[in-house]
């Protein structure tokens, strides 16, 4: 072969190697571009775990709706608490009042035959303590299987609010002021405009109570609110009974501001029988036992009361000679709730209309 020809063929084929090289370079370089952007994407997080060990995508960008929790932290009478956000199978021990209003899912409630609530309560099919005892069945609790308990907070201490969380997540509230807890416990379930509903309609039922009551007897009448044994007399006050002195138009008497002057406790005095006589006011409302008396007990101090009612010292109390004294159930009168609370106005409205 003529050399110049070689010469030719040489150099073709120095140039066709430069261009294997270059483009072997250029594929070197993206492959190493590619796994480093791989290697970047895998140290930055692409997820985020919330409280419940949920995955929630952080990558900016992301179409993925984050996971929302399914717990949220409540607080409460004995601390916080990590409770479901839609509890189904709910044990409420003192409460039951706000539970049965709020429409909640309850599968264990406190209630005994005598309770004002035990109808209801089995009509929801809740499985009931039984016993007018305060005291936990911690194995009938257990055996409910409840998501979460809603406890009376004045029913235990700490320990037995740690006992009680063993089972389920358990919150617990203080019965003082209803409308708060139900405002309060109605937010925990989910169930705040239903807890709106059943204040706007307690408020309406009042309003229209209050006003039955002062066309039947002006809105001058005095009022007594009282306990009777066969031992002592207790005098309840306007703050403890607000409803009785104030909100449903009727004034308390004036031997209340009177006995309030001896007494240092704001719920009342015990006083002694001979006390009966200075009770001066338009219309009495007595109650016997307590709220959460067992059947035989409500029944024992009925009859204590009929004892009472011969004494000369009862019978010289001016609202008797009137037949104004009128004998109510402790059991929602000494209660808290729309439920109670409803019952009572029903008894009162009944009471001074005749009807």
């Amino acid at each position: 072969m003529h050399y110049k020809e070689k010469a030719k063929r040489s150099k073709a084929r120095g140039i066709a190697g430069v261009v294997v090289l270059l483009l072997l370079a250029v594929m070197l370089a993206a492959c190493g571009k590619v796994a480093k952007e791989e290697q970047g994407a895998a140290s930055t997080p692409s997820a985020v775990t919330n409280a419940n060990g949920q995955q929630e995508e952080a990558a900016k960008g992301s179409n993925v709706a984050p996971a929302k929790p399914q717990t949220q932290t409540v607080e409460h009478g004995f601390g916080k608490s990590e409770v479901p956000l839609h509890p189904q199978r709910i044990a409420v021990i003192g409460h039951e009042d706000i539970l049965l209003s709020l429409g909640a899912p309850i599968v264990y409630a406190f209630g005994f035959k005598g309770y004002y609530l035990e109808n209801e309560l089995k009509q929801a099919g809740a499985e009931l303590s039984g016993s007018a005892d305060v005291s936990f069945n911690l194995e009938a609790i257990l055996a409910s299987q409840p998501d979460l308990i809603v406890l009376q907070q004045y029913f235990t201490d700490e320990k037995g609010y740690e006992e009680l969380s063993k089972i389920a997540p358990t919150i617990a509230y203080k019965p003082d002021d209803w409308k708060t807890n139900i405002k309060t416990i109605g937010k925990v379930l989910g169930l705040e405009e239903k807890a709106a509903s059943v204040i706007a309609d307690y408020e309406d039922k009042l309003q229209k109570a209050k006003e039955t009551i002062i066309k039947a007897v002006g809105s001058d009448a005095t009022v007594a609110y009282i306990r009777p044994s066969n031992k002592d007399l207790q005098v309840f006050f306007p703050s403890f009974a607000p409803l009785i002195y104030d909100e449903l138009g009727l004034k308390a008497d004036a031997s209340i501001a009177e006995l309030q002057k001896g007494s240092q406790d704001d719920w009342g005095v015990n006083t002694s029988l001979e006390k009966l006589p200075s009770i001066t006011a338009d219309y009495v409302f007595a109650i016997y036992g307590g709220s959460i008396d067992s059947a035989e007990d409500f029944q024992k101090y009925t009859e204590e009361a009929s004892e009472v009612e011969k004494l000369n010292v009862w019978k010289s109390i001016p609202a008797v000679g009137k037949n104004h004294v009128f004998k109510v159930s402790a059991r929602h009168w000494m209660s808290s709730g729309p439920t109670a609370n409803g019952k009572v106005i029903d008894d009162v409205v009944a009471a001074l209309t005749g009807k």
